[in-house]
C-alpha cells in the first residue's frame, strides 16, 4: 500500500496524494500504455511532411507501379511511409523518440522509448498463439519473439506476418506492433522460405541495408505469392445454431443505413464470405469493419469516401486489423469468380 505522501509510484516525482491517488497499479499500466501508443500515433498523424513527399515523389509512384496489382492505394501509401521513415530515413523518427522521452514524467515510458530509435523489421511466422501472446521466429535474422497481439487482431499458428515492431520495455523479450501489417496465410510456406533464401544470398549487408535495398521487394513478394497461391479450402466445423441476424451482418447494416448508403451487393457478399470462411474475429467489429473496407476499394460503396484509419477508428480496431480482413474477402472474391 502506497502512502499518501509517498513518491506516487507511476514515477512523476509527485506526492501519491497529488497524483494517481487512489489509482492502482494496473490503471498506472494501462496509462503507460496509452502514453507509448500516441507517442506512435502522433507521429503517423503528423507524418509524411509535404516537404517529404515532394522530395520522395519518386519513391512513392515505384511503389505504387509495383504494389498496386496486389494492395490498395492507402495500403500501399502506409508501406511506403513506413519505410520511408524507418529504413530509408530514419532521423525524423528518432528525433521524434527523443523528443516524447524527455518529455515524458514516467521513467517507465522514458527506458521504454530509449530502445525506439531502431525499430525491428520482421518477416516472421506464427509458432505458436497463446493467451494473447504469439511466439513467432524472424526468418530474416533468426530471431524468436513474443508479440503482444492487438486484441482486435487474429493470428493463427503458421501464418506469416511482415511488419515492424517495437520493444515493449516492459517485459523482456516482448514486442509491440507498430502500424501496419503484411500478411502470409497458413499454407503459403514458400513465400516465407523464398524471403530466408533472399535473405541468405545477401548475408554480405547488414540489416538495414538488407531492408533498405529489399524491402519493396518482399512486399511484392507476399502479394505475389498470396495471388497465385491456389486458395485454402475452409475446414468442415460443427455450424453453430442459427440466431435471428448475424452480428457481423448487423453491423454492416447499420453502418450503411447510419451513413445512408445502399449497397445490396456488398451485403450479399459479406454474408456469402461468412458463410463460407467463417472468420475467427475476436471482435464482429473487426471482419464488419474490413467489410466496409472491401465495398470501397472494390467499388461497392459509390460516393463513400473515408480514410482506412478513420474507419478503424469509428469500429473500435486497427487499421491493420480492417485491411487484413478487407484482403480476406477480396481473396475470397477473386477465387470464387475464378472456379
Amino acid at each position: 500500500m502506497v502512502g499518501r505522501n509517498q513518491p506516487c509510484p507511476c514515477g512523476s516525482g509527485k506526492k501519491y496524494k497529488k497524483c494517481h491517488g487512489a489509482v492502482d497499479q494496473a490503471t498506472i499500466g494501462l496509462l503507460i500504455a496509452q502514453e507509448l501508443e500516441q507517442v506512435i500515433s502522433l507521429f503517423f498523424t503528423t507524418h509524411p511532411k509535404p516537404e517529404d513527399v515532394r522530395a520522395n515523389a519518386g519513391l512513392f509512384t515505384e511503389w505504387e507501379r509495383r504494389l498496386s496489382p496486389y494492395y490498395d492505394r492507402e495500403t500501399i501509401h502506409s508501406q511506403a511511409i513506413e519505410y520511408l521513415y524507418l529504413i530509408n530515413q530514419p532521423a525524423a523518427w528518432q528525433t521524434h523518440v527523443a523528443s516524447a522521452g524527455m518529455k515524458s514524467e514516467r521513467p517507465a515510458v522514458r527506458r521504454t522509448l530509449s530502445k525506439w530509435a531502431s525499430p525491428l523489421t520482421l518477416f516472421a511466422v506464427v509458432e505458436s498463439v497463446s493467451d494473447g501472446t504469439a511466439v513467432i521466429r524472424d526468418v530474416l535474422e533468426d530471431g524468436t519473439y513474443k508479440w503482444a497481439v492487438p486484441e482486435d487482431m487474429e493470428v493463427e499458428k503458421g501464418e506469416a506476418v511482415f511488419g515492424h515492431f517495437l520493444p515493449d520495455g516492459r517485459e523482456e523479450d516482448t514486442i509491440l506492433l507498430m502500424n501496419s501489417l503484411a500478411f502470409v496465410e497458413p499454407g503459403h510456406d514458400e513465400v516465407s522460405a523464398q524471403a530466408s533464401r533472399l535473405r541468405k544470398l545477401k548475408k554480405h549487408l547488414d540489416s538495414q541495408k538488407f531492408l533498405d535495398r529489399y524491402m519493396l521487394d518482399l512486399y511484392e513478394l507476399i502479394g505475389h505469392g498470396e495471388a497465385v497461391a491456389e486458395p485454402e479450402t475452409a475446414e468442415t466445423a460443427a455450424v453453430s445454431e442459427e440466431t435471428d441476424e448475424d452480428p457481423i451482418l448487423g453491423l454492416v447494416g447499420r453502418y450503411l443505413v447510419e451513413n445512408r448508403i445502399e449497397s445490396a451487393e456488398l451485403e450479399e457478399k459479406t454474408e456469402r464470405f461468412l458463410e463460407e470462411v467463417n472468420p475467427k474475429a475476436r471482435k464482429p467489429e473487426s471482419v464488419a469493419a474490413g467489410a466496409i473496407r472491401f465495398g470501397q476499394m472494390t467499388g461497392l460503396l459509390s460516393g463513400f469516401e473515408m480514410a482506412r484509419t478513420k474507419l478503424a477508428e469509428q469500429f473500435d480496431v486497427s487499421p491493420s486489423t480492417v485491411q487484413k480482413y478487407a484482403d480476406d474477402m477480396m481473396k475470397f472474391h477473386k477465387a470464387e469468380a475464378v472456379n
